[in-house]
């Protein structure tokens, strides 16, 4: 179990927890793992009837300020670290579209949504959302061992564009900017459609984790992802290395 890689992931609802799972067997191919989804509490994931932050965008924003005083002041002095070897924050591009009023949320730090830009390029609103959610989590730059999964505009672009690759809207180009994916599969021919629940989402793992090799060469904010990732899991499994004494000391100092 020693070569296990921990991984911890806060997401906005099951559904992204169950996509990103299938994109980590696709990228973690040689690789044992254990994937943790602590946001929202697995608990709630599977039915529980309750969870201390919530679902959706706001309570990936609640766990972050949680975790960032847990850590006193910034995720990287966190227990979270100390008990995973990588951690990914989820937040969907089009959460840079809301209002922290629109999630109930009184308490933010700064008016720093919305944020959002012209689409394309994607990345001119997934920076400026990563900006944001850096700053939930009480940082300036990203800790090695944290990944931020930011899909342009929601996680469903991710899964229509791999389990459907040949959809029409799909292929007519800017399906990063499409308003709204999940729209999509309200629309598919009786033969395609599915819903968004946990159980055709996990009946489409297989096709996703497949398909994953044509998201991250066609969607940019899927590359983004998957090189990021890909650059902090040597760092996860060296974890005494140079990053373990910079978080050290940077929780020290705080």
């Amino acid at each position: 179990m020693s070569n296990t890689v921990r991984i911890a992931a806060a997401v906005e609802g099951p559904t992204d927890a169950i996509v990103l799972e299938a994109v980590l067997n696709a990228l973690m191919t040689n690789t044992e793992f254990e994937f943790q989804t602590l946001q929202p509490e697995e608990s709630v994931a599977f039915g529980s009837s309750s969870s201390r932050t919530g679902t959706g965008w706001g309570g990936v924003y609640r766990w972050c300020r949680q975790s960032a005083a847990e850590g006193g002041g910034s995720v990287s002095g966190s227990s979270v670290l100390s008990n995973h070897d990588l951690l990914i924050i989820q937040v969907d591009a089009d959460v840079a579209d809301k209002t922290y009023s629109s999630a109930s949320i009184r308490d933010a730090p700064s008016q720093d949504l919305p944020c959002n830009l012209p689409c394309p390029p994607a990345s001119g609103t997934t920076n400026a959302l990563r900006t944001v959610i850096l700053g939930w989590l009480g940082e300036r730059q990203c800790p090695c061992r944290v990944v931020l999964c930011t899909p342009s505009k929601n996680m469903e672009a991710w899964l229509i564009a791999a389990v459907l690759p040949h959809n029409k809207v799909v292929m007519s180009g800017n399906w990063e900017c499409h308003s709204n994916p999940e729209g999509q599969l309200r629309t598919l021919p009786r033969n395609q459609k599915f819903r968004k629940h946990t159980r055709d989402y996990r009946a489409k793992r297989n096709q996703l984790t497949e398909g994953w090799q044509n998201v991250s060469n066609t969607l940019t904010e899927a590359a983004r992802f998957q090189n990021e990732f890909l650059a902090a899991y040597p760092i996860a499994r060296d974890i005494t290395g140079s990053c373990g004494r910079d978080e050290k000391s940077a929780s020290s100092q705080e």
